[in-house]
């Protein structure tokens, strides 16, 4: 997941990829090495009135720190479509190779502002914080709602915040299980993703009785084996530079079950509803047009099965 986004961002914007590696490989240091929780979040102009009461440490910050800026990522990965230097990936990346910065601290704290300055442009909401800068980053923005709510959720693609963030948590510590870790090869610092911790999480915010089943899926729905479980007439449609194009079948899987993959596509970019168009690259424009085809033809076989 993180690997591909790392890659969709240095496509973007070559550089990128080593840029923010090195800013969060320091940043972290510099976090972990504050002499406290509250020095750290100053450092990183983040609103010290915001940080959740179970980050009681720097390390805990720090971590949490990194994993929200993976995921803020991953969001600006979704909407990197179509390519080019008016997406938030693309300021993003231009955030951490900022020579003109000072630090890598400041390069996060400018990273969280671009973050937030997008959140208020699309009818987002700031809170009112007793802080001396009033331009400071709210981190309690990342919170799901619930009891006992943290930054790093069970879906470490990032739940979102609010009810929505609470619903599609609550999913991923019961049948909808995604094992997202922070490999070597990405470039953010590396986090290992366990089952122990996900379960230790569920039980946290849900009871001991919400069990995640990572197995449900194959055992109910055949999941595992598609073409084995009898299914047909299923498109997978892949835009390559979203970070689930990784746990989607690349491949046909026989002649009903077909994978269409779109090398400049990101997060639904053939679901749009508006294309094709002008505004669309040329292998979204060519998938509309398989995917046209391949429905219509489908439609008609059915038509004629039932007549």
């Amino acid at each position: 997941y993180y690997d591909t986004v790392t890659k969709a961002a240095e496509r973007l914007s070559p550089g990128c990829a080593d840029a923010v590696r090195t800013t969060l490989r320091e940043a972290k240091k510099l976090i972990e090495l504050s002499p406290s929780v509250q020095d750290a979040v100053k450092s990183m102009k983040m609103c010290v009135d915001s940080v959740p009461e179970y980050i009681t440490n720097v390390t805990i910050l720090s971590d949490d720190v990194m994993m929200a800026v993976g995921f803020t990522f991953a969001d600006y990965d979704m909407d990197a479509y179509p390519p080019g230097p008016d997406l938030g990936l693309y300021k993003a990346c231009q955030v951490f190779q900022d020579e003109q910065s000072a630090s890598a601290l400041e390069k996060v704290a400018n990273f969280f502002q671009l973050s937030n300055e997008d959140d208020e442009a699309g009818g987002g909401y700031v809170k009112e914080h007793d802080n001396e800068d009033d331009n400071c980053f709210d981190l309690s923005t990342f919170l799901p709602d619930g009891d006992n709510p943290r930054i790093a959720t069970s879906d470490w693609s990032g739940s979102g915040a609010g009810s929505d963030g609470k619903m599609w948590d609550f999913q991923l510590c019961t049948t909808l299980i995604d094992p997202i870790g922070f490999s070597s090869e990405s470039m953010f610092p590396p986090r290992k993703w366990t089952y122990k911790d996900l379960t230790e999480y569920c039980h946290l915010r849900y009871g001991e009785k919400v069990v995640p089943q990572p197995f449900a899926l194959v055992r109910d729905t055949g999941f595992d084996d598609l073409v084995r479980a009898n299914a047909s007439h299923i498109l997978f449609t892949n835009g390559m530079q979203d970070m689930w194009s990784g746990g989607s079948h690349l491949e046909d899987l026989s002649d009903t079950i077909l994978a269409l993959n779109f090398e400049n596509g990101a997060h639904h970019s053939d679901l749009l509803h508006v294309g094709p168009s002008e505004n669309d690259t040329e292998d979204i424009r060519e998938g509309f047009a398989k995917i046209t085809n391949i429905l219509e033809t489908w439609l008609h076989e059915i038509k004629g099965t039932e007549s």
